[in-house]
């Protein structure tokens, strides 16, 4: 991310997985579908199930013939075990523009037909184009039972995500290789994971060279972050994981935010070099640290330590080159207070100014951690006396953790009992770190 691009607003990012009760359904065969539109016909060309909150605006897009009349088709929707819950009868032509929207509710824009069944079940299922009967196109996605789409399924999306064919109307008979999961574009052409407009997708990688997952932690793409993941990549990023041991200057090639979450092993003198320059050229950063004494693979280390260096007690001795570790404090100006601790009494932090990664928060619960202390930047958030959130001259940030954000008229709340090592990241404090990591290069703590 450059420093100087603009700040993404604030998305709502809760999901809500509506099922249907199995009454009345019937089972789908398990007969694997090759290639199946033919010359002339529609294909399943969009679907967006998994909107941001409560689903809303959620729609299925066909792509086909301009004028193409749709008496007699229908669409099948099937659960993860093959059980078909719904089905949609369409009407009417298909549009000018070759695409052909049914949409859940009216806030979906080019939207050919309004019907509730648009909204299908999140994580895996598939669906079916029908022609009196006869399957025209199939998709499947996530992990259903064998044989409900073309080849093998395509992936599962995240919350604001959409499943689409890239390029637009490929079907090559494999729903894997034709679906990517990119920003939802209702009657109009898909972009390749870009929003619908081309070009090539910023990236964003998670560290796990650190034990970013040791002990009780999960700070995994595919665990705890998750849905942090799942809407980057609503907003047109590619998403992964650097793994390994080290993180290195070739590592960081072509990569545009590093998110490095709450690690439990020191950064030698090399890495943080090769973090530096990654920054001085344009990259973000995003730190995730947690309160002090939070080593969960006992290696003496804590993440506040990690990122401001070695506090020459534990552990007991460091190999020069481990030493300094990152020194955030030193190289960003914001560094994670030593003075703070798991002992620290629940507080509320308000905004202490204005910024674009501000908008729509009006405040964040802070329970236990470590606060920010500013060298060289900006205080944002606050209380107290004491900073949470902070951002630098090159756009490198600080977010304390166990933290929960609010959006403005909300209340923050407490997702783990009192005495608590950790708390689970709510939908809130993912929404805050989404919406930084997509707006601004930053170094942040948080749950």
């Amino acid at each position: 991310m450059q420093p100087n691009l603009p700040a993404r607003r604030l998305m709502a990012l809760a999901s809500l997985a509506l099922l249907l009760p199995a009454c009345g359904r019937t089972a789908q065969d398990s007969a694997p579908l090759a290639a199946l539109a033919a010359a002339g016909e529609p294909v399943l060309n969009e679907l967006y199930s998994d909107a941001l909150g409560t689903d809303t605006g959620t729609f299925i897009e066909l792509k086909g013939p301009a004028g193409k009349s749709l008496s007699g088709y229908t669409l099948a929707a099937y659960d993860t075990a093959g059980t078909q819950y719904r089905t949609i009868t369409l009407s009417g032509t298909i549009p000018a523009s070759g695409y052909y929207v049914v949409a859940q509710d009216t806030t979906v824009t080019n939207r050919t037909l309004v019907s509730s069944g648009a909204d299908l079940n999140n994580g895996s299922g598939s669906l079916r184009l029908l022609k009196s009967g006869a399957v025209v196109d199939a998709v499947a996605y996530g992990t259903p039972t064998a044989g409900q789409g073309e080849g093998a399924p395509a992936p599962t999306t995240g919350a604001g995500s959409a499943l689409a064919r890239v390029p637009d109307g490929q079907d090559t008979g494999a729903n894997s290789a034709d679906f990517k999961v990119q920003a939802a574009t209702p009657g109009a052409a898909n972009g390749g994971g870009t929003g619908g407009g081309g070009g090539t997708a910023k990236k964003v990688l998670f560290d796990l060279t650190k034990a970013e997952d040791a002990g009780n932690a999960d700070w995994r793409i595919d665990g705890a972050y998750s849905d942090y993941a799942g809407a980057l990549r609503g907003l047109g990023y590619t998403v992964g994981t650097l793994t390994g041991t080290a993180v290195t200057t070739s590592s960081l090639s072509g990569v545009s935010v590093l998110v490095i979450p709450e690690p439990q092993n020191p950064f030698s003198d090399s890495e943080r070099a090769a973090i530096q320059s990654f920054v001085q050229n344009g990259g973000g950063v995003f730190f995730i640290t947690d309160h002090r004494a939070s080593d969960r693979n006992n290696s003496g280390w804590d993440s506040p330590e990690v990122f401001n260096g070695w506090d020459g007690r534990t552990p007991s001795s460091v190999s020069t080159s481990l030493q300094a570790s990152l020194n955030t404090d030193g190289l960003f100006g914001l560094g994670a207070s030593f003075n703070s601790s798991f002992s620290d009494p629940v507080y509320t932090a308000a905004p202490l100014t204005t910024h674009p990664i501000l908008n729509g928060v009006s405040s964040a619960g802070v329970y236990v951690g470590t606060s920010v202390d500013v060298f060289s930047g900006t205080a944002l958030m606050g209380t107290g006396g004491k900073t949470y959130l902070a951002v630098n001259s090159v756009g490198v940030a600080a977010w304390r953790c166990g933290a929960t954000a609010a959006p403005s008229g909300t209340t923050p709340t407490r997702t783990a009992a009192p005495g608590s090592t950790t708390t689970g990241p709510t939908s809130a404090t993912r929404r805050w770190a989404r919406t930084w990591c997509a707006g601004w290069p930053a170094t942040f703590n948080e749950t």
